[in-house]
């Protein structure tokens, strides 16, 4: 799917709405692209609007080259993207887990066996079980819990474009792996994905490209590597870089050769040994 976000610009004086967003354009085809920005840059209202659930006030969103909100396909089209709110508690309607994760496919007509199967397994994706929360209020589970499901009932639809709020936001170690590789999974398997998110760490293990948000512009637009492993770059717009990114610069300063931009602690071990082998 090929998304293209036109001239978007939301926040209007005249309607009582706070300017979040000013003539922003991004296209999107494939992989996983990370939006970054300090908190109130406008990144979770670019992927609301993405995903059609607010109306911009100038632009329009594209999907294959057809405006997102009109035409006869536009319902067809909205049935193929998933968006997973950065507060999990704003999409949980149904009474019970096995509820919530089987209706967006039971809604499609799918049967109840293949509705559970692809239950069972989303949810295994995220390192739950189906069989243990079935019957269990999602709004019963911890934090972590809630974002786990939220993320397994839309991977469940296998969504052509996927949007994610700050996914990894209070998980432990275990489950935030278990989330990168589920976004990981869905890249490689054909979807175009949109995870926003604080945490350089997390974008640096699945991103393919980075778009920094500030006061609601674009201001950086580039590949993961260029941007999250520069980390004077990261800081001049007021964001934290990778762990890699700034290991690599403290160690440069300290006058140990790093070669390239390292983005993960295996990639740095590697540019330290061949920096190393060529000293």
């Amino acid at each position: 799917m090929t998304l293209e976000a036109v001239g978007i610009s939301f926040g209007d004086a005249a309607r009582g709405r706070v300017r979040a967003l000013t003539d922003v354009s991004l296209e999107l085809t494939g992989g996983v692209c990370g939006l970054m920005g300090q908190t109130g840059s406008g990144k979770t209202t670019l992927l609301e609007v993405m995903a059609g659930v607010l109306s911009p006030d100038e632009g329009r969103v594209l999907v294959d080259g057809e405006n997102a909100a009109r035409g006869r396909d536009a319902r067809e089209r909205a049935g193929s993207v998933g968006l997973v709110f950065q507060i999990p508690e704003r999409q949980f309607f149904e009474p019970t887990v096995g509820d919530e994760v089987t209706f967006g496919l039971r809604a499609r007509g799918t049967s109840e066996s293949e509705a559970r199967e692809r239950a069972e397994s989303s949810l295994a994706l995220m390192g739950l079980s189906l069989r243990a929360l079935a019957r269990r209020s999602p709004f019963s589970l911890s934090g972590g819990q809630q974002r786990r499901v939220a993320l397994a009932s839309v991977l469940a639809l296998s969504p052509a474009l996927l949007l994610l709020d700050e996914p990894t936001a209070g998980l432990d170690p275990r489950a935030r792996d278990a989330c990168l590789a589920a976004v990981r999974a869905a890249a490689a398997d054909g979807a175009t994905v949109v995870m926003a998110s604080h945490d350089a760490n997390a974008l640096a293990a699945v991103a393919d490209r980075v778009v920094v948000l500030e006061g609601g512009r674009v201001t950086l637009d580039g590949p993961v590597r260029d941007l999250l492993g520069d980390a004077s770059l990261m800081r001049a717009h007021g964001l934290e870089p990778a762990c890699a990114a700034r290991a690599s610069a403290a160690l440069r300063r300290a006058g140990v050769p790093v070669e390239g931009a390292p983005l993960t602690a295996g990639e740095l071990a590697e540019a330290i040994a061949r920096g190393r082998g060529r000293g």
